[in-house]
């Protein structure tokens, strides 16, 4: 089995005297998505503004982030992002959810995957 290529940050975040730069992601479910939405309207009292929409992106990336460096996860908040993340590596971050994704609907091809029971 060939070795896993870690995920990497390319302008990193700099926190408690170190850039952080190695990542991993889970693919955001539903309960991420309504948590996201809820702090979302809780700060911004809406969802509908640019700044709610970029607001609520944080939010779901922050759910969706299982490691950032050895920063810990109760650290990494909305505002943490909002404060530390560029849009380089929000893109990045984005991506590797859109890969996991994709990655996900393959192996659903594999006809090792259980079929359902009848």
């Amino acid at each position: 089995m060939a070795e896993l290529k870690p995920l990497m940050l390319l302008d990193g975040i700099d926190h408690n005297g170190k850039r952080h730069l190695i990542f991993a992601v889970k693919i955001p479910v539903m309960r991420d998505v309504y948590d996201a939405l809820d702090e979302t309207e809780e700060a911004c009292g809406s969802t509908e503004t640019k700044g709610a929409d970029l607001y609520y992106r944080m939010a779901l990336t922050k759910r969706a982030l299982t490691q950032l460096g050895d920063i810990s996860l109760e650290d990494i908040t909305t505002d943490f992002l909002l404060d530390n993340l560029t849009s380089m590596d929000y893109d990045v971050i984005d991506s590797a959810i859109d890969d996991a994704k994709k990655k996900r609907r393959a192996e659903n091809n594999d006809e090792t995957v259980s079929e359902p029971s009848s």
